[in-house]
């Protein structure tokens, strides 16, 4: 899979019995050229025909060669492969409207062709047909993997955009996005620092919070919205940032960036009708000490990263589309809005 942050590919292998075991999990950058033309399109909001398939191909291309390299390098015969879950890079989400739709690149019949392995795919539009936002699309496979029995608990993904899963007992769950996870910090590091990431949040740590600056931001009419709901660059992109914040030391404009994403994060999950016991982290936010501090402080509540459930929390997202695979590959309808329907449409190898 390749989420809001666009910066690779996670690949990972997973086994089916009695319970969903990792079996082996990596990472791979796009190409620079690739990844800046993602950026491009995603911050323009413009896309052409041309370009959509353009990019359709080669993410499709990234795709395939990537998972070749997976499947090589972790010595997997491809014959031992039901299907490949397949995300996509996604370059617009709109989820309301009287057209709703979301549009992934990543041509699934180039990979199923390439890896001569069965691929499924656009579990996104399926969710919104069914009276879903489209995303955070793992709620019932958070609710399959963490759940307690009679234990209220939140998990919480860091990507590039932020989303919760509510579970409460073995099978009530509920999800929503919450607002930005890693974005607009890695937008603003990679920019104007020239650096991917604020590494631990070290930077963000030794500055001071602009509250004019976040006020403004949490006005937003999105923070507003009730859940669920989903977002995207589309919205949280440098644009979103006020101009008189970026005229700030760069440890104080990372530290409201920061603030913001705690902030929002906390108040997602403070608004539920039942407050859960603790907040178990996966995505790429979990690495960042300071912003899992921050999530702490504003939420009063304990915060810990699925490694502790013997899971690693870069691969979370990428197992709940190998197993959405499943479930399209084996007709099981997956629960969405109170709705059930089958997500992901299967594209054949040759």
């Amino acid at each position: 899979m390749s989420g809001t942050s666009h910066d690779g590919i996670d690949i990972c292998a997973i086994k089916f019995s009695n319970q969903i075991s990792l079996l082996k999990f990596s990472s791979y950058n796009y190409a620079a050229s690739l990844n800046a033309d993602i950026s491009n399109v995603i911050q323009q909001q413009e896309l052409s025909l041309e370009k959509y398939y353009e990019l359709n191909h080669k993410i499709g291309i990234a795709f395939s060669r990537s998972i070749r390299k997976f499947l090589a390098h972790h010595k997997i015969n491809k014959s031992n492969v039901a299907a490949i879950g397949l995300s996509g890079q996604t370059l617009f989400h709109k989820p309301k409207g009287r057209y709703p739709f979301s549009i992934q690149a990543g041509d699934p019949k180039i990979i199923a062709n390439k890896c001569e392995i069965d691929v499924v795919s656009d579990f996104r539009n399926d969710h919104i047909k069914l009276g879903g936002e489209g995303a955070p699309l793992v709620p019932e496979f958070h609710q399959k993997v963490f759940s307690k029995k009679n234990v209220p608990l939140v998990v919480l993904n860091i990507g590039g955009i932020s989303n919760f899963t509510y579970l409460n007992g073995r099978k009530n769950f509920y999800g929503s996005d919450c607002g930005p996870g890693n974005a607009l910090m890695d937008i603003f590091c990679q920019k104007f620092l020239y650096r991917p990431f604020d590494k631990n949040g070290e930077h963000a740590k030794s500055g001071k919070v602009h509250t004019p600056s976040l006020n403004k931001m949490l006005s937003h009419s999105f923070f507003k919205r009730r859940h669920p709901k989903s977002t995207g660059k589309e919205i949280f992109n440098i644009a979103f940032i006020p101009k008189q914040l970026l005229k700030k030391p760069s440890n104080d404009i990372l530290a409201t960036l920061t603030e913001l994403t705690a902030i929002s994060i906390a108040k997602s999950i403070l608004s539920l009708k039942k407050s859960p016991n603790q907040i178990i982290v996966c995505g790429g936010g979990v690495k960042n000490s300071f912003l899992m501090s921050a999530i702490e402080k504003h939420t009063k509540l304990t915060v810990t990263s699925t490694s502790e459930y013997g899971l690693n929390p870069q691969a979370i997202e990428a197992m709940a589309f190998g197993w959405m695979a499943r479930q399209r590959i084996f007709n099981n309808p997956l629960i969405v809005n109170k709705n059930k329907g089958l997500l992901g449409t299967v594209t054949k190898s040759r």
